[in-house]
């Protein structure tokens, strides 16, 4: 456990100064017209629309208002604004561009007006030249809350991404707010992000805050524009500065010691001139199972009765709280050592979804190193999972790869300690008796992007079992990697 023995200069600073479009969700779809209705029985309803994978990035600022947005000010509350410190130009979004009279500014911020969860966020900023009283002189600051509840203030209980010069990416837990990180020991008596550190519970009450510095230095262009991306998956959430993860958090908690899982966003004004554009929202594809499915994960399930082992045994992952964590007993380049799960039902035509988290690994490792596991699809076919965040393509093997045999279209993958998402549509192949007469077919949506579409597949991948005419299990790959799985359901594919 770390503690900070002194407050930093920027915690200082909040002190000494005087005293947010709708929710975007992931539906089913509605149900489709009634079916022509026969003389007798009664007309049967038709089956609900498919299930739709599909995420896209959307605008959260529109570039032309603020609609959806509010401003908030301690000198004159909500929605009002007569000093223009909040202002839409050109596109874009410029905080503090007025005259610097001496006086000191108002901190404040523009947040929207809707709860936000499950998502990606990203924008870029801009630094302008002006610095007001009472941070005149001093390092350029902003900053980007989420999970914004309770009442306006100046540091309303949330979680802060820091926009600041030479902090660009720190990690703050405001107004009675708490998280949980690993962190070795930093600068200013604040500990610094380290995925491979300490654990850190923060346990403050009201008024406190808690700031964890980002894991490394990530240069910033002091003149032009600069990219961030925040991923916000519940409870959980990770950020990143120029492609560069800073700093990941677990546990995010409300004051009242609740699990924090929505709130609202909002962009800081913290007495420099910042401008923002590009602020785009995309959903992250965590799919409820629809009526009808079968079940392989629950959530919140504490065990894995759906599956077992490789001889069919029980299985021995560990599951807690809907997280079932790979139990590895593979050996380097011995695939008889693994110790995959087989689901205990099999399947044919299937939409299969399932979520997973690839563990945070040190660098240097080979790919294959890197989180490795894949899914078997009747145990025959293997989608890769892999840790492929930031990297250039490299072909059939990548997250998102039908392995050895298509590569995915993208790179659609995130940062490794990020819940990520498969939606897979598998067509088994067709049979005459013992005669393969089509392929299996598959289109793989990754985190809500299509990377693989409908493509064929020629035979079993490596390990997989040999094709046949039966149907098969869904079979989760030991590799090595504690990779993590989590809400596993399978429906039927429509056609």
């Amino acid at each position: 456990m770390f503690t900070a023995p002194r407050a930093s200069a920027h915690a200082r600073d909040r002190h000494h100064t005087r005293p947010a479009r709708g929710v975007l969700t992931m539906l089913l779809g509605s149900v489709l017209a009634s079916c022509a209705a026969p003389a007798t029985p009664a007309p049967t309803p038709a089956p609900a629309a498919p299930l739709q994978p599909q995420t896209a990035w959307a605008p959260l600022f529109n570039g032309r208002d603020l609609g959806g947005w509010m401003t908030w000010l301690p000198s004159t509350g909500a929605g009002r604004d007569p000093a223009g410190i909040f202002r839409v130009q050109d596109g874009e979004l410029r905080v503090l561009q007025v005259e610097d009279t001496g006086a000191e500014r108002d901190f404040g911020y523009v947040a929207t007006t809707a709860p936000y969860t499950d998502f990606r966020l990203r924008l870029q900023y801009r630094w302008g030249k002006t610095t007001f009283a009472p941070r005149k002189d001093l390092p350029r600051d902003a900053g980007i809350l989420y999970h914004l509840t309770g009442p306006d203030t100046i540091w309303p209980s949330s979680m802060e991404f820091q926009i600041m010069e030479g902090n660009t990416g720190d990690l703050w837990a405001i107004n009675g707010t708490n998280l949980s990180t690993t962190v070795s020991s930093g600068s200013d008596g604040d500990p610094r992000y380290d995925p491979f550190g300490e654990a850190l519970t923060t346990q403050f009450p009201a008024e406190s805050y808690k700031r964890v510095q980002r894991a490394t230095d990530v240069p910033e262009n002091a003149s032009g524009w600069n990219d961030v991306e925040l991923i916000v998956s519940g409870d959980e959430a990770v950020q990143v500065v120029g492609g560069q993860v800073t700093s990941r958090v677990t546990g995010i908690r409300a004051p009242d010691g609740s699990a924090l899982r929505s709130g609202r966003i909002a962009l800081q004004a913290e007495g420099a001139e910042v401008t923002y554009r590009n602020i785009d929202l995309r959903p992250l594809a965590y799919l409820a199972p629809p009526t009808g499915a079968t079940v392989l994960l629950a959530s919140g399930a504490d065990s894995a009765a759906a599956w077992q082992s490789r001889s069919g045994g029980a299985a021995d992952w560990p599951v807690q709280g809907g997280r079932m964590t790979v139990r590895s007993t593979a050996k380097p380049g011995d695939a008889a050592s693994s110790n995959d799960l087989r689901s205990a039902e099999t399947f044919g035509d299937m939409h299969l979804h399932l979520e997973f988290k690839v563990p945070v690994t040190r660098g240097g490792l080979p790919e294959q190193e890197r989180g490795n596991s894949g899914v078997y699809l009747q145990g025959r076919y293997e989608v890769q999972i892999l840790d492929s965040y930031g990297q250039p393509p490299t072909g059939q093997d990548d997250l998102g790869a039908v392995y050895g045999q298509h590569a995915p279209a993208v790179n659609a993958a995130l940062p490794s300690g990020a819940w990520q998402s498969y939606d897979i549509e598998f067509r088994a192949a067709r049979w005459e008796g013992t005669q393969k007469t089509a392929d299996a077919r598959v289109t793989v949506y990754l985190n809500g992007e299509k990377v693989q579409d409908d493509v064929a597949l020629s035979g079993s991948t490596l390990l997989g079992e040999p094709e046949a005419a039966s149907d098969g299990p869904v079979v989760l790959q030991d590799h090595g990697s504690e990779v993590q799985f989590r809400n596993i359901w399978v429906a039927p594919l429509e056609d």
